[in-house]
């Protein structure tokens, strides 16, 4: 029977890195800037549906490959593929290439959905690496490192809940429950359609009138759902709202689904009848997350959840009942098994 390898005293261990997706609980488009990017605020919380990354050092270089993409665009090569401007941006702040690594990215968050599962892989890349070579990199520096790659990347750094500003990099971890035990987390149905919308693509399609400070109030008018209380586990009412959560069906708008509807008629019908088949499935309220093309509701216990997942899943839509996860409960796994790391 012959026995796993046993590296080398003193070198580094392989290392398994979790990467969770996110959704955006409102989005606020505020002004184009100066450098071509929009100023936003946004309100974002990690979900479980993970990436997972496998670190396995030796050879030459960093070598990548990616298995199991679950939808969505394909993953890209080169200098558009996050992982990979990860690696050269933690060479270029080290001065030095980096020691061989061969990097097996298990995917699992769809692409061109809107849930940050390519800025995830990138700071799972920036933290795994730090930890697993010992490059003593300290969150604030790969912080600016995340913020190079794009604008979703630094949220990951945190996890849990979180406001992000300026054209997102500006990331404020928001107030949780003190431990696992005390947590909540918000029952969520996640609806996948066949189609995925770029980032850029989003952005370009929204109405001039949000390219500078002049631009026009939104009048959406407001869900008619009301968020009310959710009861926890324990049957005891608990307001959805407070530090980590919106507390009315407004502070959940996306003005990015403006651009989705006007960029494509299809499009824009199949977003919008997500969202009322969410709504008639039981959820009390629902959005499109980050620049689409997923669209999420919230749902008042994990059991209606699911339910309304089974009844919706195969339609036109994959759907998938899922929660959020708080950066306490990240951290309690992070302490789990020595061989592994969350972002």
């Amino acid at each position: 029977m012959s026995r796993p390898a046993v590296p080398p005293a003193g070198a580094p261990s392989p290392l398994v890195v979790r990467a969770p997706a996110k959704v955006n609980f409102g989005l606020r488009v505020l002004e184009r800037r100066a450098d071509g990017h929009h100023r936003i605020r946004t309100r974002l919380a990690t979900i479980a549906l993970w990436d997972e990354l496998r670190f396995e050092p030796g050879g030459r270089g960093a070598r990548l490959r990616c298995v199991g993409e679950a939808g969505g665009d394909p993953v890209p090569g080169g200098r558009d593929n996050l992982v990979l401007r990860a690696v050269e941006g933690l060479e270029c702040a080290i001065g030095r290439p980096l020691p061989g690594v061969s990097l097996l990215l298990r995917k699992r968050i769809p692409a061109g959905r809107g849930l940050g599962g390519g800025s995830s892989d990138a700071a799972a890349v920036l933290t795994g690496l730090n930890r697993l070579f010992r490059l003593g990199r300290s969150r604030a520096e790969l912080h600016r490192m995340a913020a190079a790659i794009g604008m979703d990347v630094p949220f990951f750094l945190y996890g849990g809940a979180a406001f992000a500003g300026g054209r997102g990099d500006a990331v404020f971890p928001l107030a949780e429950p003190p431990g696992a035990a005390a947590a909540r987390p918000l029952p969520l149905v996640l609806l996948l359609p066949r189609f995925g919308i770029s980032t850029a693509e989003a952005y370009r399609g929204l109405d001039p009138a949000f390219s500078g400070p002049e631009r026009k109030r939104n009048r959406e008018r407001r869900p008619a759902a009301s968020i009310g209380r959710i009861a926890d586990p324990r049957g005891r009412p608990d307001f959805v709202g407070g530090p980590s959560f919106p507390s009315s069906p407004d502070g959940f708008r996306n003005d990015l689904e403006q651009s989705a509807v006007l960029e494509s008629a299809a499009r824009g019908r199949e977003i919008g009848e997500m969202r009322r088949a969410l709504l008639t499935s039981g959820a009390l309220v629902s959005a499109m997350s980050g620049s689409g093309s997923a669209v999420y509701g919230v749902f008042g216990g994990p059991a209606a959840a699911e339910d309304a997942a089974r009844r919706l899943d195969g339609r036109e839509w994959r759907a998938l009942a899922t929660r959020t996860v708080f950066r306490s409960e990240l951290g309690a796994l992070r302490g789990a098994a020595s061989d592994r790391v969350f972002s």
